[in-house]
């Protein structure tokens, strides 16, 4: 990301120089723009339709001629401005440059000539052209020659001997491009810009004569070819950009060989570099770790998986803070990034990769880490771990927007997480919830979940409850969108929608209450009804199954009719049992009674022994009198149906 800045105000300080902002129509030409700093002038004559270039006063510091129509800069053009510093000649139509248009030049520092018709030879740069400017510190030339295997000739930029920065076009097409032995005399120049380039490939020699390089963009360039050893002598390089370019595997292999012996290489961009589906290869980070890389972009490009085909998680660079893996097709990731503050992995086809992984550190106890921003939007997530990033504590924004993630931490930094544009209509995971609300108390934290379709029905009470106890986290919430029960949408003022279904589920929540009283009360009526109906029956199967599990009972004699018959009378007809039924059916039948007077057991309940009694006989005999009746009344039924049971059995 610095990179991309410092690339920025570069472009500014090329096409802007300072002090337009209060500018006034200059005196010596009104169709040109003057503004007056320390007793210096910066002049901007650009669009204003010169076809020469126009004379100023001498004490002008930065000169804008550019967009204009000139075709040729004659000998002594420049002659009296010695305190020229910067000056633009860019967008014009030059063809022709005279030997000596240059003299006076002899504190320029900047000086920009790109898209022109300047061609690459000595009819248009005669040699000693720039030995003028003795000062020159940045030449740009690109977006000029149209000549096939030719670059800007070395003889001619080698009397440059204070120049830095070169921009500059390469068309090589039968042959590989060189840069000459001159361009070794520039011991200063650290910074080759490519601009209008064609390359087929690149090989050690093409660089050789520049070891000073310490920032080579060489981007767009078609490049197909990256032949062995092809950046081996820059041990400088500081920043390699080869961004769009047709590099295959093998070339990919070639230039990871080669950052070996780049020891202070800080950034590589290799944004759309390869041309064909791979996997990283799993020596990349190996050779960087020798680097002193802060800055890995390897988006825009066909990696499919970024993890190491090795035993164990390799561990990132020590000195890298910043990687961009955004616009692949990536299915894996998976690396130790402690010293990393920021992963770029959008566009990718992670989802079911983050639904059971995660990258909290190797080590749980372990707090050391120090990544801060974390990009894993348009990555076709339906699930993902809460836990993922558990234990980097600094860790302030998660981007998580455009999945599809349907519901969502010791996180203790964390300023933003976007969730928007997804299918999140709810949060049930009470830990996504609970590590919400712990944020909450934090002033700085927000959370986007802007663009999702949230139900506001009565079932998701809880969830509406809790986002207006903390409607301040919730990022632009009056943008929320909500689906009511009627299964109309409406969005706006999420709070109060929400606030008006709360109070609306209150009064069904109260009739919902009502009605579930009645139907309890209802039962239990119906439950007492029956219990009350069939009491008897009740209490007969209580004592049976007491009298089943308590009562002794001699051992052997489970299975088996302990008498024949249980003779049950009343107390009145005693002297009738005694005398007449027991003799007869004992003695003569040869069978043995169960008679309450004789075998109850003593101290035991009535209902109990009677219970038992009818058990323990094959068959029961009651003696029916008037008296009996009326002693046995209240146990009839329950009786009655005892002997049912046993008459059938």
């Amino acid at each position: 990301m610095a990179f991309l800045t410092w690339i920025h105000w570069l472009a500014i300080l090329h096409i802007v120089p300072y002090g337009w902002a209060n500018s006034t129509n200059c005196d010596f030409d009104k169709r040109c723009r003057c503004s007056l700093r320390n007793d210096f002038l910066n002049v901007d004559c650009s669009n204003s339709g010169k076809i020469a270039v126009p004379t100023v006063p001498t004490n002008v510091y930065t000169f804008n001629v550019s967009h204009n129509d000139i075709l040729l800069i004659r000998n002594g053009t420049f002659k009296n401005l010695s305190y020229l510093v910067t000056l633009d000649l860019s967008s014009n139509r030059l063809k022709t440059i005279e030997p000596d248009a240059f003299i006076g030049l002899h504190s320029l520092k900047q000086f920009i000539l790109q898209n022109n018709k300047l061609r690459y030879h000595h009819a248009v740069f005669p040699t000693n052209i720039f030995r003028p400017v003795v000062s020159l510190q940045s030449l740009n030339v690109q977006n000029n020659s149209l000549k096939y295997d030719h670059t800007f000739p070395d003889d001619i930029i080698s009397d440059i001997l204070t120049l830095e920065s070169l921009y500059v076009d390469a068309i090589f097409v039968t042959r590989v491009l060189s840069f000459g032995k001159g361009y070794s005399l520039l011991k200063k120049m650290t910074k080759l810009f490519l601009g209008n380039c064609l390359l087929n490939e690149i090989n050690r020699n093409t660089f050789v004569n520049l070891p000073y390089l310490e920032h080579l963009q060489i981007s767009r360039c078609s490049i197909r070819v990256y032949n062995p050893s092809a950046l081996q002598n820059l041990f400088r390089m500081k920043i390699l950009n080869l961004s769009y370019n047709k590099l295959d595997f093998n070339g990919f292999s070639n230039l990871v060989e080669d950052t070996e012996n780049m020891k202070f290489l800080e950034t590589l961009i290799l944004t759309n570099t390869f041309s064909t589906q791979m996997n990283l290869p799993k020596l990349l980070f190996y050779y960087l770790d020798a680097t002193n890389i802060r800055e890995l972009y390897i988006n825009e490009n066909f990696f499919v998986n970024a993890t190491p085909e090795v035993e164990h998680i390799e561990r990132l660079p020590d000195t890298l803070q910043y990687l961009d893996f955004s616009n692949n097709k990536l299915i894996d990731c998976r690396f130790d990034m402690p010293t990393l503050k920021k992963i770029n992995m959008q566009y990718n086809l992670l989802g079911n990769f983050l639904a059971s992984e995660s990258y909290a550190p190797m080590f749980e106890n372990d707090t050391s880490y120090l990544l801060e921003t974390v990009d894993l939007s348009f990555n076709q997530m339906h699930t993902l771990k809460w836990s993922v990033f558990n234990n980097q504590l600094k860790l302030r924004i998660i981007n998580l927007s455009n999945n599809f993630l349907s519901d969502i931490s010791q996180l203790t930094k964390l300023e933003m997480l976007d969730l928007s544009n997804n299918n999140i209509t709810s949060i049930s995971n009470m830990q996504a919830k609970e590590a919400i609300s712990n944020f909450s108390m934090k002033s700085a934290f927000k959370v986007d979940l802007s663009n999702n379709l949230f139900e506001c029905v009565c079932k998701e009470t809880v969830f509406l409850r809790w986002i207006l106890k903390h409607v301040t986290v919730f990022h632009y919430i009056d943008r929320y969108t909500c689906k009511l029960d009627s299964g109309k949408v409406v969005n706006r003022n999420f709070v109060h929608n929400v606030e008006q279904v709360i109070e609306g589920c209150r009064d069904y929540t109260i009739l919902v209450v009502c009605i579930s009283l009645v139907l309890c009360l209802a039962i239990v009526t119906v439950v007492a009804g029956l219990i009350y109906r069939y009491r008897w029956k009740l209490r007969y199967m209580y004592y049976m199954t007491k009298s089943k599990w308590y009562r002794h009972k001699p051992p052997g004699t489970e299975g088996q009719y302990r008498y024949d018959a249980f003779l049950s009378y009343s107390d009145n007809k005693q002297n009738f049992i005694v005398k007449e039924c027991i003799p007869k059916l004992e003695v003569e039948r040869n069978l043995k009674l169960c008679i309450h007077q004789r075998d109850f057991i003593p101290g035991e309940e009535i209902t109990v022994n009677i219970t038992s009694a009818i058990r323990d006989s094959k068959k029961t005999i009651c003696i029916i009198t008037r008296a009996f009746l009326d002693s046995f009344y209240c146990n009839f039924e329950f009786n009655m149906a005892r002997m049912e049971n046993i008459y059938h059995r």
